[in-house]
């Protein structure tokens, strides 16, 4: 009998795979792997010999095909989001399989394509025997190098790369491509890649960096579809494994223990726990690490929840496994009162706080909620650290999508005091703590950013005064913000810097104003004014988009049929920003300290680089567009690219300008509007006519 090595089935569109116990033997194949005609042939556990297409597209198509009298072109090519010719290529590879089992696919002019049996009896054998591999998904580069990377991480004894090949149906040279992209991931948690001539090839190394590497690398989060209960993929993950008795199990003890977690983390625990119970089925256990030591607090419910694990999925928990899971409670629970060094995190806090004062002029160093809960934070954080653990954040391309400002601050003023090991933090742990600070920076603007900021003026006195206040705030309690209630003279005598951040000004006096809008209103507020203060509200809200084109300069954009480095283009961005005195000449390196820290790139398309620190004399956006995508980050491309400059003073304008950038992310026809500006002043007129 042949052991048929599980394949990894799709978790949010990704192949994951686990437990294959591997022997060499088991990985050959009994018949044979005919490449060129795409068949496949194996014998399964009962030792009956299965035929099967070699990848789940071409399943895909002939599901269609057989299930339909016709199938269009258009069809197949919209349900499965490829080509005409990649079908037609599909379609071959089918009826090499198909023509020797009594049938076969054909085409009929301008309808599509249609299944024709030949030999009903044959055809039917070939249905009864086929494996459709709907769990083998091996579409793309990425899902080859997730199924070999489990392949050799299970495996205690060498491989050959043909083995390798025949598994992931490509040739030796290709394989050698994905071998180089494994190498550098082993690399990253201490694992050694061995390749022996003639022999094959294996990985060596620390079984806790195995399920590291398993979990950072093989699974995939999507933050619903993971909160929610388990997947049928997840069950296929671990089949043999019981998760939802795992899920009880562990749902018992922390509630019998008082011990609170979240949705998200608490799907962890249950995880990690049942990828310790397979690995330890498979003989792949966790050495004893004498550098953890269990809080006597919880040592207690250590061993009573090994004891229950051992009870229901029959494995031995040795000292190192127990340690293992409270690494992992540590990690994904509120701990209170695991020791910690508590003026250390009072320390930090404020050093972040200083921080973001003295770069970006937001002063929260006061923000009793933003301290209570960075002191928290920062507590998990370290002890989550000091088992060099790292958190997961579901939600941080969300957080760095609608959240920029908030994420970059953090970012910038975390690697300042966080910038030694073990305490470097990861953009996960950075995301978390973002929030926190934009939570913070919400309750600090929160009259400005929310409603409208307005100064009352009245010159019938303080009686007359207070009913109008009291009228406006029945009417428009939740757009409006009195900032100032002052008389005729008192208005006539305030300074254009008194007035900067003060959207209108309502008054029962007829008033011009150089500096402000204006509307004049009847004390007793009837309803003519209501409806004029309401049109008013609005058009300011309105035309806050057309005014940021102040933020924009002719003289700030390029338009470019392509440039050859990211490098190259930044450089001429800040050259330009130098030439109109906007900033300094050391501008571009201080672009390029961010730059090196993390990456900029907001999507696909759109680019946001930036300083570190707010340096600029002006705030301006320098714009390029670049006709063919330029490689920003590794594989990122981008055909956008923001450059900011931002004064020292003008963080309201920066909140605005964010809002902007937030809305390019998230509008696909914006992008593509910005993308065919040829001159700045169709840039200019996308920009202020696809805004929401």
């Amino acid at each position: 009998m042949i052991f048929q090595p599980k394949p990894f089935p799709v978790i949010s569109g990704k192949i994951c795979l686990i437990n294959p116990k591997i022997s060499i033997l088991y990985w050959k194949l009994i018949i044979c792997i005919n490449k060129q005609l795409s068949i496949q042939y194996r014998q399964n556990k009962e030792g009956i010999v299965i035929i099967m297409f070699p990848y789940k597209r071409l399943n895909e198509i002939f599901d269609y095909v057989k299930q339909d009298n016709i199938v269009s072109v258009k069809q197949l090519s919209s349900l499965l989001n490829i080509t005409d010719r990649t079908i037609r290529s599909d379609i071959q590879a089918i009826n090499d399989v198909l023509e020797k089992n009594g049938a076969q696919i054909k085409l009929k002019r301008k309808a599509g394509y249609y299944l024709e049996i030949n030999d009903s009896k044959k055809y039917q054998e070939f249905l009864n025997t086929i494996k459709q591999t709907s769990n083998l998904e091996l579409d793309t580069s990425q899902d080859r190098i997730k199924y070999l990377l489990n392949l050799l991480l299970y495996s205690d004894e060498y491989m050959t790369l043909d083995d390798l090949a025949d598994h992931i149906y490509v040739s030796k040279n290709t394989l050698q491509n994905y071998i180089k992209s494994l190498k550098n991931i082993f690399l990253k948690y201490d694992l050694e890649y061995i390749s022996k001539t003639n022999i094959g090839v294996k990985v060596i190394g620390n079984e806790d960096d195995k399920r590291k590497c398993l979990v950072e690398n093989v699974l995939s989060y999507n933050f619903q579809n993971y909160v929610t209960g388990f997947t049928k993929d997840e069950y296929a993950l671990f089949e043999g494994i019981d998760l939802d008795l795992l899920k009880q199990i562990v749902s018992d003890k922390l509630k019998r223990a008082n011990i609170k977690t979240s949705d998200f983390n608490f799907k962890n625990l249950v995880i990690h726990f049942a990828l310790m119970i397979s690995r330890i089925q498979y003989d792949c256990y966790i050495n004893i690490n004498n550098t953890i030591k269990i809080d006597e607090n919880y040592a207690s419910f250590i061993n009573d929840i090994s004891t229950e694990i051992e009870n229901n999925f029959n494995i031995t928990i040795s000292e190192g496994e127990k340690k293992y899971i409270y690494s992992h409670l540590v990690a994904n629970s509120q701990l209170d009162d695991l020791a910690a060094n508590d003026s250390r995190i009072k320390t930090l806090v404020k050093e972040l706080l200083d921080n973001i004062y003295l770069d970006y002029n937001f002063d929260l160093r006061n923000d009793e909620i933003l301290l209570k809960d960075l002191f928290f934070h920062f507590k998990s954080i370290l002890n989550t650290k000091s088992f060099a653990l790292n958190k997961r954040n579901p939600l941080l391309n969300t957080i760095k999508t609608n959240f920029p400002l908030a994420f970059d601050i953090t970012l910038t003023c975390t690697s300042k005091i966080f910038n030694s090991p073990p305490y470097i933090l990861t953009d996960d742990e950075v995301g978390y703590i973002s929030l926190h600070i934009g939570a913070a920076i919400e309750r600090c603007f929160s009259g400005s950013l929310q409603n409208k900021s307005v100064i009352l003026v009245c010159g019938s006195g303080q009686a007359t005064t207070r009913m109008l206040e009291a009228r406006l705030n029945v009417f428009f309690k939740d757009k409006i913000t009195i900032v100032h209630k002052a008389s005729y003279n008192e208005f006539i005598n305030y300074t254009k810097r008194e007035l900067m951040n003060i959207d209108f000004v309502i008054s029962t006096i007829p008033l011009k104003s150089a500096f402000i809008p204006t509307i004049t209103v009847d004390f007793a507020l009837n309803n003519q004014d209501i409806e004029a203060i309401s049109k008013f509200i609005t058009s300011i809200s309105l035309n806050k988009s057309k005014k940021s084109n102040k933020f924009f300069d002719k003289n700030l954009f390029i338009h470019l049929d392509k440039i050859d480095s990211k490098e190259a283009l930044l450089k001429q961005m800040c050259q330009l920003m130098e030439k109109q005195n906007i900033v300094d000449s050391d501008y571009y390196d201080c672009v390029m300290e961010r730059e090196n820290l993390a990456k900029t790139n907001m999507n696909e398309v759109f680019a946001l680089p930036h300083p570190m620190r707010l340096c600029a004399k002006d705030t301006k956006v320098a714009v390029a567009i670049i006709d063919k995508p330029l490689t920003w980050y590794q594989q990122d491309t981008v055909q956008i690219v923001f450059l900011l400059a931002i004064k020292q003073g003008d963080q309201q304008d920066i909140e605005h300008l964010y809002d902007i950038f937030i809305e390019i992310v998230n509008n696909t026809k914006l992008q593509q509007s910005i993308i065919h500006s040829y001159d700045y002043d169709s840039f200019i007129n996308n920009l202020l006519e696809n805004m929401i």
